[in-house]
């Protein structure tokens, strides 16, 4: 019986990562010396001609293909410096822009397979083409994956110039299930997508290879050989080399909760009659007696009482040929009803329901929730039933991104993550300094018992500001708040704009008008990331763009981001945050404080104490907690690799 070999790709077996040497640090002598060096050879470029520019690019690709691995570490040096500055020149002459040393600094450091943590405004966009270019001088092929499809395009067409003038081909990738137009994509030199686009582009040629039928070993190789098509022209990506992840927190860290799923489309109505059933019995269930809820966890369970209760209601209906248990109906019922919540978890736009994203504020109509919640939730919200979906390919992110040879990226807020950044992906985080001194003010917190008395001292402090034309941005956690905040300004007549992933309108134009003079902008927290808020004169000259956090987050590092929107590039800006009891972190982790906070709040509502240290003591145990469920999430990996590895050994 010939040998066969399975056409499923294993994932290869994580590296092991250091998790104490390869924390954030600033950079070196050596780095700041490299960077001069890059600059005194760009600057004996500039009397070159394009097409000396062409040339000396193909020179540096040939001399890396002939030495490879064989070249000295002081040459490898060196080539990096001649590459990086034909990047500086070719920006130069194509954009009218000249690298900053700060952006030197942080291109080369993503070159040498480093997280760059580079402040808010200081012009990330460009640097990409460092490490492109200079990957593309070994042979290899890179991906720059963004949060969303808007910051890939527009960073593309930026740079896009710039690669041709050096000779080397660019390509967007397109969305979803583009099969001739990925292809085309996937044979340039650099690649620009969505990191989870990157990712579902995998999982559909793990479809593919499973789709065929077993090959004898060594089949690929007598194709080549005689000249015939391998089969694997019919995937989409033929490698996965070098990734530059923008918003590397974002992209590796705040959405590593959500695996990359591919599902299958439900045939036909789904029978609603057992949905329907479960939410008129969750209904009539009472907390503490038929079920118990964990609201920190996010957990429910029933009491023996509550089966006594609930099987009762089945036998009543006689249910025949179930997809799942019955107490699994009933508990995606009580989840619908006490632990997902419209304007926060999911909108309903045009009788559909669609899922927000937690930490984007983002809507994605074509995302749903597994396993019958899905349902559940239009079950209680009296929308149509639509047939269920169910899963064809899965994968998590830490696991996908794994797999390039090369994984490096830039964020304004590294620090924080750079140990989960040295664990899951080996990556040394370089903290760039300013190009500018930082000039923001970071008023002191302010603290209030009730959601009600917060969101009236936010109107006021927005009411105080505008007087003067100061602009203000305030960032919510939730698309709710900030249509909330919205209806309080508008019953004022105080003209704003709301941007949050329900408007059709380009968020990144929205976002960027935020700092004119006497702006008013509402916006879920990571809206419009990515984009520039630069305030113009006036709004300068009265202090600058005023940032209004509505709500401690559980991440510090969105708070960070959202604080970073002020005061770039040293212009002057100010940020607030404000909390109360009923916000969501003091509720799951901080419910002694909360209380405290009501025992201890003015006539006006507001306590004038300083919890600072506190509240953040609670983020960091969000973030641990968050931390645990992402490890978690990487160990099952690897146990169904495990698992997978076995049949397929036993198949063979």
């Amino acid at each position: 019986m010939p040998q066969t070999t399975s056409n499923v790709q294993l994932l290869p077996s994580p590296r092991a990562f250091s998790r104490s040497a390869d924390l954030a640090r600033g950079p070196s002598k050596k780095e700041w010396d490299v960077v001069q060096q890059v600059k005194q050879r760009a600057r004996e470029l500039e009397s070159a001609s394009d097409h000396d520019l062409r040339n000396l690019a193909a020179t540096l690709r040939d001399s890396a293909e002939r030495f490879g691995s064989t070249m000295s570490s002081k040459d490898r040096q060196q080539q990096q410096v001649a590459g990086t500055a034909l990047v500086r020149e070719a920006v130069r002459r194509t954009r009218g822009l000249s690298y900053h040393d700060v952006q030197l600094l942080a291109g080369l450091a993503l070159a040498n397979r480093q997280a760059a943590e580079m402040a808010t405004g200081e012009g990330k966009t460009i640097i990409s083409a460092i490490p492109a270019f200079l990957a593309w001088l070994d042979g290899q092929q890179t991906h720059v994956a963004t949060p969303n499809a808007y910051l890939a395009e527009r960073d593309w067409k930026q740079l896009q110039p710039v690669f041709e003038r050096l000779g080397l081909s660019s390509a967007l990738l397109p969305e979803n299930n583009n099969t001739r137009g990925k292809k085309a994509a996937y044979k340039a030199d650099v690649v620009y997508g969505t990191g989870y686009e990157f990712g579902f582009d995998y999982l559909r040629d793990q479809l593919t290879l499973r789709a065929r039928p077993r090959e004898k070993l060594g089949a690929n190789v007598l194709d080549q050989l005689a000249g015939r098509e391998s089969n694997n022209q019919a995937l989409l990506q033929p490698r996965l080399q070098v990734t530059v992840v923008d918003e590397l927190d974002s992209v590796l860290i705040d959405e590593a909760l959500t695996p990359l799923i591919l599902s299958e489309g439900g045939h036909g109505l789904e029978v609603p009659t057992p949905y329907l059933a479960a939410r008129d019995l969750a209904d009539e269930m009472v907390r503490g007696e038929h079920f118990h809820l964990d609201a920190s966890n996010r957990t429910l369970r029933l009491t023996s009482q509550g089966q006594d209760f609930i099987f009762d209601e089945f036998q009543r209906h006689s249910f025949s040929n179930l997809r799942r248990p019955w107490d699994a109906f009933v508990l995606n019922a009580l989840h619908a009803e006490y632990l997902l919540h419209r304007g926060v978890d999911y909108v309903i736009r045009d009788g559909d329901l669609q899922l927000v994203d937690q930490k984007t504020g983002r809507i994605f109509s074509e995302r749903s929730w597994r396993d019958g919640l899905h349902q559940a939730v239009e079950a209680f919200n009296h929308l149509a039933i639509s047939a269920e979906k169910s899963s064809s390919a899965r994968i998590t992110r830490q696991r996908f991104y794994q797999m390039y040879d090369s994984v490096s990226g830039m964020t304004g807020t590294a620090e924080g993550a750079d140990q989960e950044f040295s664990e899951f992906y080996g990556l040394k985080t370089l903290l760039i300094p300013r190009h500018q001194p930082c000039r923001r003010v970071d008023l002191p917190d302010r603290y209030f018992a009730s959601k009600d008395a917060k969101l009236r001292a936010i109107v006021a402090e927005v009411i105080e500001r505008h007087r003067c034309g100061q602009p203000v941005l305030i960032g919510t956690r939730t698309i709710a708040d900030s249509e909330l905040l919205s209806m309080l300004l508008g019953s004022l007549k105080l003209s704003h704009e709301v941007l949050n992933g329900l408007q059709d309108a380009d968020e990144a134009a929205i976002i960027a008008n935020a700092g004119r003079y006497g702006a008013v902008t509402v916006a879920t927290n990571m809206a419009g990331r990515g984009t520039d808020i630069k305030p113009d004169e006036r709004a300068i000259a009265v202090g600058g763009l005023f940032v209004i956090g509505a709500e401690r987050n559980d991440s510090r590092r969105v708070d960070r981001q959202l604080a970073g929107r002020a005061g770039r590039q040293g212009d002057f800006g100010f940020s607030r945050f404000f909390v109360s009891g009923d916000d969501e972190l003091l509720q799951r982790y901080a419910p002694k404080l909360a209380s405290r906070l009501r025992k201890t709040a003015g006539r006006d509502g507001e306590v004038h104490d300083n919890y600072a240290q506190l509240v953040s003591q609670f983020q960091l145990l969000a973030e641990r907690q968050s931390l645990k469920l992402r490890r978690k999430m990487v160990e099952h990996d690897r146990w169904l690799d495990d698992v997978l590895a076995g049949v397929l050994g036993e198949e063979s």
